[in-house]
């Protein structure tokens, strides 16, 4: 058997290191060891440190299947090596850990990819492959009878409890009371043999003292599978299997590797809130938020209207100088141009090839340079809309360079292939290095196409969920207790601050078919704050008293938005459905202070509520009411429940609590 070269490296908590063919890696907070076989690296043991739980694999021989889904056999290590990176800017530092393993047999290179970020829960993994020569043509005809295995982890003889997690794409068409934005179900009896999923974008595996989960870092949606995005196998001889390494055979080259899709392997010690808190944990180290860049409130010109025409009519010169105005009035940090600006004035139609993306004479008169000037006056920044695909990387920098643009929302991808995927990402990366990092880009998952999922693409941005109008089409008319359940979803597993959340003018929503109009302003806009607040809608259109109630509001939230996004979100109470108690939590862990967004939704008949808070029990906490400007010390339970009082409904509380010595 070839033994591993030593190697022995740290960075910070985190450290990787050999002995003979076993090669092991420690964040501080989880261990990893894999073995080296003569088909590649095998997972043995994967250890939760702070409860010493162990999830051990003694029958597998190797982690993963060739790109052909064939097993690996012949494994010849080229390299091994460590190196600490941080991806050109694009994650936080952590220690990159890199194998190149040659199969001659099977005419295949693998590289193998490992991120340790120092005091995670988790480990980042990666495949990237390449053939000898060029694919023979029988390959292209071949399919899969299965997606191929590219990741793996032991369960154990006998998992308890397996647990499968994901989120749906078309928001356009999920806007009602019992349309969840998560899906996520539990199954509880004993494994009877390979268990299958494949809608889900994590799998957990897990019993009384904590799990293991692995999540799919793809564009992957439970109503929308993506390229080559496999699934999920648990059985009790191969553990935990993920498939689907996110590109064919026919995808690859003999001149260079092809990366497919990355794996999250994370552990957690306890119950709900630990491996909720571990995902998020992962997920913040993995796409970590720049309070230059990823801290703004902004509003968007396209949702206002019924007509498309008209909404484009929003993104010309003569609308756009007065929403600045307005912004500013109101205290928003961006105002993003969307659809409009390329094309003539009420003009729908659109051709790249003649037209280009550069703003249209008619629409916009001298160029960029009129509303930059008013923007930079008005101190507001400004952000553009664009097809994802067609505007190509020297249009993105001209638009930049005469806009001074700095947040993109980038429409209309159709990531269907491994070549498309790659293609726009490049793009978007490159850009992004051009700018210095001074640019981000808003992705969506509006449509019923394989776009960008919520589990990937996020170093790049944030992701715009929903469109929400006033009056049409009927599927997405704004409507608060949707809104909010959206983002109480998200916050479940993923953080919300990388997240957009429309905030509508309620004056304009219809009163037939949605209850805004019974709801407040500072609702609106409250329901927003643990996410990016975006106003979807021309502000011209609210009224001088609206101006004044959400300019308020905003004030007294921008006081606090460093400590929002500086914390982990926890969501509070019940699912949102019109008639419950909810909200959100954002704590600071090392501060033991944070930030409570309490709601008490409209049809909800209870003056008074009792909701379980995150990481505070049986203490008290000093709360300040930041609305009404009071300050009270409260009891905390030992489950960490606190009582909450609110005499109307629909109403919220904007708390700021710490834990009294």
């Amino acid at each position: 058997m070839q033994a591993l070269p030593t190697l022995h490296h740290s960075f910070e908590a985190a450290s990787v290191s050999t002995d003979h063919n076993q090669l092991t890696v420690n964040t501080g907070r989880m261990q990893r060891v894999w073995q080296w076989t003569e088909r590649g690296l095998v997972t043995r043991e994967v250890t939760e440190l702070s409860s010493s739980q162990s999830w051990n694999n003694a029958a597998a021989d190797c982690d993963w299947q060739l790109p052909d889904g064939t097993e690996a056999t012949g494994a010849e290590l080229i390299r091994l090596e460590a190196r600490v990176e941080d991806d050109e800017r694009f994650t936080l530092p952590h220690i990159c850990l890199c194998a190149e393993i040659d199969y001659p047999a099977q005419a295949f290179t693998l590289k193998w990819t490992a991120w340790i970020y120092p005091g995670a829960p988790g480990i980042r993994t990666q495949l990237a492959a390449k053939c000898k020569g060029p694919v023979p043509e029988s390959v292209h005809r071949q399919r899969r009878p299965f997606p191929a295995r590219n990741e793996q982890v032991g369960v154990g003889e006998n998992p308890e409890r397996r647990r499968f997690i994901g989120y749906y794409n078309d928001t356009q068409r999920r806007n009602d009371t019992h349309q969840n934005l998560l899906k996520e179900e539990v199954i509880d009896h004993p494994l009877q043999g390979p268990e299958w999923c494949d809608w889900a974008s994590a799998a957990c595996v897990e019993n009384e003292a904590g799990g293991i989960a692995l999540v799919k870092e793809s564009h992957k949606c439970v109503n929308k599978t993506g390229h080559d995005t496999g699934g999920f196998i648990c059985d009790s001889t191969g553990g935990l299997r993920c498939t689907g390494w996110g590109l064919q055979p026919e995808e690859l080259s003999s001149e260079q590797f092809t990366a497919g899709w990355a794996t999250w392997c994370i552990l957690w010690s306890g119950g709900d809130f630990d491996r909720e808190m571990a995902f998020k944990t992962f997920d913040r180290l993995r796409y970590p938020i720049d309070p230059e860049r990823d801290i703004y409130i902004q509003a968007n010109t396209w949702g206002s209207t019924e007509q498309s025409s008209d909404a484009r009519r929003a993104a010309g010169q003569e609308s756009v100088l007065k929403e600045i105005e307005c912004c500013a009035e109101l205290g928003i940090d961006v105002l993003q141009i969307d659809d409009g600006w390329q094309v003539s004035p009420g003009n729908s139609s659109w051709d790249p090839q003649e037209n280009g993306w550069h703003p249209h004479p008619q629409s916009h008169p001298g160029g960029w340079n009129p509303v930059r000037e008013a923007a930079k006056k008005h101190g507001v920044k400004l952000g553009l809309w664009a097809a994802a695909t067609p505007i190509q990387l020297d249009e993105l920098k001209a638009n930049y360079s005469d806009g001074g643009f700095v947040q993109y929302k980038l429409d209309f991808a159709n990531l269907r292939s491994r070549q498309e995927l790659d293609t726009l990402m490049q793009k978007v990366r490159e850009f992004i290095r051009w700018t210095d990092h001074k640019i981000r880009v808003n992705w969506d998952v509006t449509e019923n196409e394989p776009r960008y999922g919520y589990f990937f693409a996020r170093e790049y941005g944030c992701i715009f969920l929903e469109n929400r109008k006033p009056v049409r089409p009927l599927t997405v008319i704004y409507r608060p207790h949707t809104v909010l359940r959206d983002l109480w979803q998200v916050a479940k597993y993923l953080n919300p601050q990388r997240f957009q959340c429309v905030i509508q003018n309620l004056d304009l929503v219809s009163r037939e078919y949605s209850d805004a109009h019974l709801h407040s302003h500072a609702y609106s806009v409250a329901i927003a704050l643990m996410g990016i607040p975006l106003f979807f809608q021309e502000t011209k259109y609210y009224s001088e008293e609206a101006k004044a109630e959400i300019a308020s509001m905003l004030r007294l939230y921008k006081k606090q938005r460093n400590a929002i996004f500086g914390g982990i979100v926890h969501p509070l109470g019940s699912k949102p459905d019109n008639a419950s108690w909810t909200g959100f939590q954002s704590h600071l862990p090392d501060e033991k202070r944070g930030t409570l967004m309490v709601f008490r939704e409209r049809c909800n008949a209870d003056s008074e509520a009792t909701l379980p808070l995150g990481w505070v029990s049986d203490c008290k906490i000093e709360v300040t009411d930041l609305v009404g400007q009071s300050t009270e010390i409260k009891s905390v339970g030992p489950d960490g429940s606190v009582s909450f009082h609110m005499d109307q409904a629909p109403g919220f509380l904007f708390l700021n609590y710490s834990i009294s010595e």
